[in-house]
């Protein structure tokens, strides 16, 4: 036991405690209050155009220089003219005034003239010659707006801290404000790290081609997560070294306000950044009980704060939203808006307790409701972050959210896009993504959304009532028919129609020439076979499962059997990579990565629709696309589908 104490005491000082530091996580709310224990506000100031001052933060109170208008002045092109003068007008005894004397022409705008006080609209009056006629009296100061009406010279049109925004801007301008005293833009360094990364942006086309590596986006994310923040924002060249790393953070912490170091935070080898921030200041943590984002540093170098977080490009995002929006706000003393609606989760949501997840989600909305689709959770998975429409916050002291809870969504899209949009919940397939670009050329402001649950998890969601449309292709052994069986036995209570989309073929995707003999489903049993599978609950999850029990082949000998992909794609790139010897996708998706092909059957892939929905506007456009020429076209283009009966009802009726 001696020496086993001994040997892991001599590990720890080995790595100076790196990994253990790593390992006493602290929740993301001391991490913020350890930062912004940290940060003072930034008091230097900048005196600059007001046109130029939208969005900035104000030090000194300001006062407006003129009043506005500066003069009593016409509200309307008329004639100005004393009231006194036309209080016995009517329409029987209308009042003549001499022009130049008794009534001076004004537009709206010009001052009016000294003893006038009152303007008689154009339309209403009658000209003859050097003189008008008015058949309605006018009362003091009628149609005339007095000097400082708006703004009077003087007046505080705001104080300190404040944020200054597009009617800010031109309020102060109408009163002779031409500059004002605004805060300091705080500025960022941003740091990409890795011997593996490489820049598209640097050396010739062909050498970038050539060059094994994976390509940096996400200093150009920080950057611009940053500048819509409000910082101003610098990139960095990518360092791989670390005594280069050292030397920039020792210098630019005096330059800039903020260092960000993107990657290099967790426990492995090539990890710097803490012991760089040891070295050269104070450690404030790393660590953080957070998914994703949970290897994040902070410090202080140089009396400047300085960031490592994760390279996984999910990891980056939401650790920039966590730590450095509140910073920025400490900092400049402002507020980020940040958007967040009530919303449903549609079904149990799980996580693991003792950390808290941020999750990226699609919504759906539903009888002024909103309710939420998880998407991929992995940190590495960033197309999720930019499909997602908004993200949620599972706290670390709950396993996840039970079916219809109500929980807020901080919206990373605009409501109106989310409301406006097309949903499609269900099976997976490439003419979703035809849809949506033919519905964009047609109508740029709609949009089409696909979420690939499967086919049996988009019918329960219409079942549930939170989707109005899905995409399936179950079939039915004991009718041997696709669909409608499952219609009938999951939607008896709800009045749907069923679009036929397209047949298409389904089989084994594997690599080309076929390397590992494969013939057909029997030979997935071999256990020399790596095999991918799709998602529970989807249509080809069942078509797989029904031919494997077709040939006698067992679950268990089908090695690989438990892992799962959502999409036809992921299967395709994952036999494409060599991840898998084979999978089970559609003909196109073979064609699209250069894949052989083992056919096993053909398919009807249809659409169900709630028929309430069969009224809205967003649906007669779907099917017009559905049952247009290009549609078919650009689906037999693409290879394995017949369009021969697209666009037909199926079952129910429009």
């Amino acid at each position: 036991m001696k020496i086993v104490l001994k040997l892991f005491t001599f590990h720890v000082s080995r790595r100076e405690e790196g990994m253990k530091r790593y390992l006493e996580t602290i929740r993301s709310e001391e991490a913020v209050r350890r930062i912004l224990e940290h940060i003072r506000l930034i008091e230097d100031e900048e005196f600059i155009p007001t046109y130029q001052s939208k969005g900035r933060i104000t030090t000194r109170p300001v006062t407006a220089l003129y009043s506005n208008p500066p003069f009593v002045c016409s509200a309307m092109d008329g004639y100005a003219t004393m009231f006194e003068k036309t209080l016995e007008a009517d329409m029987a005894h209308p009042v003549s005034l001499a022009k130049g004397s008794d009534a001076m022409h004004v537009n709206t705008g010009d001052a009016v003239p000294d003893g006038m006080n009152a303007v008689a609209i154009r339309e209403e009056v009658e000209e003859y010659g050097e003189s008008i006629v008015i058949r309605k009296p006018l009362y003091l100061w009628q149609n005339v707006r007095m000097i400082g009406e708006d703004i009077i010279e003087g007046d505080m049109l705001a104080p300190s801290n404040h944020e200054i925004g597009i009617f800010d801007m031109s309020m102060l301008i109408s009163a002779g404000v031409s500059h004002v005293h605004v805060r300091r833009i705080p500025s960022i360094l941003i740091i990409p790290t890795g011997k593996e990364l490489i820049d598209i942006y640097e050396g010739s086309p062909d050498r970038r081609n050539n060059e094994k590596g994976l390509i940096d986006f996400n200093s150009h994310l920080l950057a611009e997560m940053a500048a819509e923040v409000g910082f101003r924002a610098t990139r960095h060249a990518i360092i791989a070294d670390r005594k280069d790393l050292r030397d920039v953070v020792d210098r630019s912490a005096g330059d800039h306000d903020v260092v960000l170091i993107n990657a290099g935070s967790s426990a492995g080898d090539e990890d710097y950044t803490e012991d760089i921030i040891r070295e050269l200041g104070t450690l404030v943590f790393h660590g953080v009980s957070m998914m994703p984002g949970r290897p994040a540093i902070f410090g202080i170098v140089h009396d400047k704060p300085v960031f490592g977080i994760p390279g996984y490009p999910v990891s980056a995002a939401v650790s920039f939203q966590v730590f450095l929006e509140p910073l920025y706000e400490k900092l400049t003393s402002s507020r980020i808006r940040k958007r967040s609606v009530p919303c449903l989760t549609p079904y149990k949501i799980p996580s693991r307790i003792g950390i808290e997840e941020i999750v990226r989600v699609n919504l759906q909305q539903r009888h002024g409701r909103h309710y939420v689709f998880p998407l991929p959770r992995g940190a590495s998975i960033f197309s999720s972050m930019a499909r997602a429409d908004g993200l949620i916050r599972i706290p670390e002291n709950i396993e996840g959210y039970s079916e219809d809870e109500e929980i807020q969504c901080r919206l990373l899209k605009d409501e109106g896009d989310i409301t406006n949009r097309i949903h499609i919940v269900g099976s997976h397939d490439l003419s979703l993504d035809i849809m949506r670009d033919l519905l964009k050329k047609d109508h740029p402001e709609a949009d089409l959304l696909s979420t690939h649950t499967g086919s049996l998890s988009g019918i329960l969601a219409i079942k549930k009532g939170v989707a109005d449309l899905c995409t399936t292709h179950i079939f039915d052994e004991r009718e041997n028919v696709y669909n409608i069986p499952a219609i009938e036995r999951y939607l008896a209570d709800k009045n749907v129609v069923l679009v036929h989309i397209a047949k298409r073929k389904q089989g084994l995707v594997v690599r080309k020439g076929n390397p590992k003999g494969i013939t057909g489903i029997e030979d997935l049993g071999k256990g020399d076979i790596a095999f991918i599978n799709r998602q529970f609950g989807s249509g080809t999850r069942i078509l797989i499962d029904l031919l494997l029990k077709e040939k006698g082949v067992s679950k268990g000998s089908v090695r690989g059997y438990e892992r799962e992909e959502s999409s036809h794609t992921a299967v395709g790139i994952a036999v494409k990579g060599s991840v898998a010897d084979a999978g089970v996708a559609i003909y196109a998706v073979a064609k699209l990565f250069s894949l052989d092909f083992i056919p096993l059957a053909e398919e009807e892939y249809d659409l169900v629709v709630a028929e309430a929905f069969t009224e809205d506007q967003r649906f007669s456009r779907l099917m017009a696309i559905i049952r247009s020429d290009m549609f078919k076209k650009r689906l037999e283009e693409i290879g394995g589908y017949n369009t021969e009966h697209t666009g037909t009802v199926k079952y129910g009726k429009l």
